[in-house]
């Protein structure tokens, strides 16, 4: 019975969060907007989660429940929250506001740069690394998967900001 008030408290926990998160909403714009993680991502991590929920409280009432077994549907059920986790407001986002950027992971972590700063960027597989001034170790990250890494985009090269391509391999 613990697990169901367990899965039931976290569960209302990071609706309410995201909940949360969508009355922020992300300002779209050339100059003003914020990247971050799709909301959908939410119900992809929920239904993850759920059914992961769903075997410790068929394993417990069951009799069935054994350490190796919690241990491994918990392990299964991580990448279900964080799935739910990452479209929360502050977790992992870009805000662009005019010249300003701040990078924020985990609501504490931010870095503050400004547009102008940007000398260029390097495709990868999964987005674009960003540079600034000149520094070899990348400033922060745009996936292509998040919401508003078009405008990105399309305000780097607006900008004219150079984009190293990303090398193919030849067949």
């Amino acid at each position: 019975m613990k697990s169901l008030i367990t899965v039931c408290i976290v569960g209302v926990v990071l609706a309410l969060l995201e909940n949360n998160t969508k009355k922020k909403g992300i300002k779209r714009g050339q100059k003003k907007f914020t990247i971050r993680t799709p909301r959908s991502y939410f119900i992809f991590g929920a239904v993850e989660a759920g059914v992961m929920g769903g075997l410790l409280i068929w394993g417990e009432l069951t009799d069935q429940l054994t350490l190796p077994i919690i241990l491994g549907v918990i392990f299964a059920a991580s990448p279900g929250l964080l799935l739910m986790i990452l479209p929360i407001a502050g977790m992992w986002e870009v805000q662009v506001d005019g010249d300003n950027i701040e990078a924020i992971k985990l609501f504490v972590f931010k870095k503050h740069f400004l547009f102008s700063e940007i000398t260029h960027c390097k495709e990868t597989r999964g987005g674009w690394k960003v540079y600034v001034n000149g520094k070899r170790k990348k400033a922060f990250f745009v996936d292509r998967m998040m919401e508003g890494a078009n405008l990105f985009l399309k305000r780097i090269e607006k900008t004219n900001i150079p984009i190293e391509e990303m090398k193919r391999d030849k067949d």
